[in-house]
């Protein structure tokens, strides 16, 4: 340091840390030019033993504060918000409580639109992204059908035109399905400008099961078949808020806007877990209806649009792939769940009701923590 500086006096040599005052810009042997632009700050002298000490200490400190984490995390989980989709890839109806059946939350995803050719419609398609414009929902016996600018249509819920083969996304064959007539098919050619579309619906005595999904690896896990409704996979799909926050950190960070749930389609959002801690999960209670935590969901570009403008983009796909991504590409984001075996008949999940985790998945849980803990 040169004269005038006034840190000149304390200053020592250190072979360590070789920061300097913003005033002093002498080139020495052995240490960095610096400019004015350096920050200011003393030059320490540090013995090599403290170096030592921290590369002990760094990793006790992550690990205390994880710990401390948990401890102050809410008492329990609980739900905060259900959904129903009566028709899939329409919009959701939000409810305060839902009956949950062996095969998803009563009258969840019953219904499909399907082409003039007898195969699913899906927004994946651009031309098809109107369908999350109708708003449907139950009336009573009815299934009442609302869109911007279109006569409310009131259907009856069993109506049965005609039984038809079709397509169904994740089924490894066609399914029959009852064809809701002409009147209703009309109305949503109206509202979506898909031509021939119809509305089908899934019988009573249908006798779709759920089957693995070879990407994910993991077995179904019920001895027996597992039912389920026209969904892609599962009868119940859950998310949590902190992963969403978690998720939309990243995503800021990165430069882009945020996302809501709606992009996900769960039918139950939990709140009081860890970011990504559902992933631990192998088999859970809420309101003491038992659950399979059976696979993590692997998202697709359906999350890619934006719900008001209809427009496809890059997130949250892009961000997901950056600390999500497992094998054959899936990245994931929320739990398929599948009813516990020895459930008969349905059980009441409302908001607010108490999540309990019955048994924990231990690989799952393990990578949790090393991928997870130093948050």
């Amino acid at each position: 340091h040169p004269s005038g500086c006034p840190w000149r006096e304390n200053a020592q040599p250190c072979a360590h840390l070789r920061l300097a005052h913003p005033r002093c810009s002498v080139a020495q042997p052995g240490r960095a030019r610096l400019t004015e632009h350096t920050k200011a700050v003393m030059l320490l002298d540090v013995p090599q033993e403290w170096f030592a000490l921290a590369l002990v200490a760094a990793p006790l400190l992550v690990t205390l504060c994880f710990v401390r984490r948990i401890a102050n995390r809410p008492d329990h989980a609980q739900a905060v918000n259900l959904f129903v989709y009566p028709i899939k890839s329409c919009a959701e109806v939000a409810v305060q409580s839902a009956t949950a059946t062996p095969r998803g939350f009563e009258g969840d995803r019953l219904f499909q639109c399907t082409d003039k050719h007898g195969k699913y419609c899906t927004p994946r398609d651009d031309d098809k992204a109107r369908l999350f414009k109708v708003s449907p929902r139950y009336e009573g016996e009815s299934l009442v059908l609302r869109a911007a600018n279109m006569p409310e249509l009131r259907l009856a819920r069993d109506a049965i035109a005609a039984r038809v083969q079709c397509e169904v996304l994740c089924a490894p064959k066609p399914l029959t399905l009852l064809d809701a007539g002409d009147e209703a098919a009309a109305w949503l050619e109206a509202a979506t400008q898909i031509p021939g579309v119809r509305l089908t619906g899934l019988p009573r005595d249908s006798d779709r099961v759920v089957v693995e999904n070879q990407d994910q690896g993991d077995a179904v896990p019920t001895s027996g078949a597992a039912p389920v409704s026209l969904a892609d996979e599962a009868p119940f799909l859950l998310t949590s808020v902190e992963s969403l926050a978690d998720l939309n950190a990243r995503l800021e960070a990165r430069g882009k806007a945020a996302v809501d749930m709606q992009r996900f389609r769960p039918n139950i959002v939990v709140g009081g877990l860890l970011p990504w801690e559902e992933d631990t999960i192998k088999r859970l209670a809420i309101d003491g209806v038992e659950f399979h935590a059976w696979q993590r969901c692997g998202r697709c570009k359906m999350t890619t649009i934006d719900r008001q403008t209809l427009k496809h983009g890059p997130e949250p796909l892009a961000t997901l792939s950056t600390f999500r991504e497992r094998d054959h590409g899936q990245r994931n984001f929320g739990m398929h769940l599948v009813p516990a075996e020895g459930w008969a008949g349905a059980g009441r999940v409302s908001v607010g009701g108490r999540l309990e985790v019955l048994e924990y998945h231990e690989e799952r849980r393990a990578e949790w923590l090393r991928l997870f803990r130093g948050q």
